[in-house]
């Protein structure tokens, strides 16, 4: 049996891992060209990795390794689930060894009290403790045709871009944000907090207004009455952040998300700023996803 001090090494060294297997894996998507948002995504739920039990989607970093897993092995059903919940749907889980699937990672709030030694009382403090999970696509199950084939032939559509604009403008509304139309420049002015869009005859399709407006739209949540997040980071990082973010917001709604030929720039940058496998790459889709829940909620 392992000690307390052998079960806190062991952990680590199964985070650490996880970590770089999940860092290794985003660096060879960049290099053989298959990164997520490379591709047009149809939205709705079948476009967002989620669990295959509790429908939920992931969050984060996890959708951006259940998207690279998916494209790496040509999956087109976005379901995850751990052997128990395959084996529980009647999913054959033959020869799903561990490292076969793809591993995600969980938060776990934790509370703790410290001693405060300025007051000298007792205080309560908040933090995460991260877990990694194995799951597997419900594809790599040998009888998957037969028990979910059916319901993966559902057929989908797109939420109008018309629908998706008025959520733009709902953001904007309720966060008091001007939006400025004119020009052949789109920005967001975080020193005046408005956004500068182009008119709508500007733009070469629906979707490409769709796109723009959410990108700025996610630049906006960075003001520091909002998420308070623009000072502190540098450009890529921040472009990264936006491309994400609209990616999420777009196919959250049920829209069609269309990629720039920016976004793999940017993440390229950030990369290369992240090859000690810090934490830069993780903050990075958190910050998105904090910027698409708040675009989210007031729309």
């Amino acid at each position: 049996m392992m000690s307390k001090e052998q079960k806190k090494t062991y952990a680590k060294m199964k985070k650490d891992e996880n970590k770089d297997a999940w860092f290794d894996n985003l660096e060879k998507a960049i290099q053989q060209d298959k990164l997520p948002w490379q591709k047009p995504w149809v939205g709705g739920h079948h476009s967002m990795p989620a669990n295959l039990v509790s429908k939920k989607c992931y969050r984060g970093s996890n959708i951006m390794t259940c998207w690279i897993a998916s494209l790496f092995n040509d999956w087109s059903d976005m379901r995850f689930a751990t052997r128990k919940q395959l084996m529980d749907k009647g999913l054959s889980i033959k020869g799903l060894k561990n490292g076969t699937g793809t591993s995600i990672m969980f938060y776990k709030p934790l509370e703790y009290t410290e001693l405060n030694v300025k007051t000298n009382e007792i205080e309560v403090k908040k933090s995460f403790m991260t877990r990694w999970y194995e799951v597997w696509n419900v594809q790599q199950c040998e009888n998957y045709k037969e028990v979910l084939g059916q319901e993966e032939a559902l057929p989908m559509s797109n939420t109008p871009e018309s629908e998706m604009l008025v959520h733009f403008k709902n953001y904007t509304s309720a966060e008091e944000i001007d939006v400025m139309y004119g020009g052949t420049s789109a920005y967001y002015n975080k020193v005046k907090d408005y956004i500068q869009m182009p008119k709508h005859e500007r733009f070469r399709d629906p979707v490409s207004e769709v796109m723009v407006s959410m990108h700025e739209a996610v630049h906006s949540t960075g003001h520091e009455s909002r998420l308070n997040r623009l000072e502190d980071n540098e450009y890529a990082y921040e472009e990264l952040v936006a491309e994400m973010g609209a990616l999420l917001v777009t196919l959250t709604l049920g829209g069609e998300y269309q990629p720039s030929n920016n976004s793999v720039a940017y993440l390229q940058n950030w990369l290369n700023a992240c090859r000690d496998k810090d934490n830069g790459l993780f903050k990075a889709f958190s910050d998105a996803q904090k910027a698409a829940d708040r675009i989210l909620e007031v729309a």
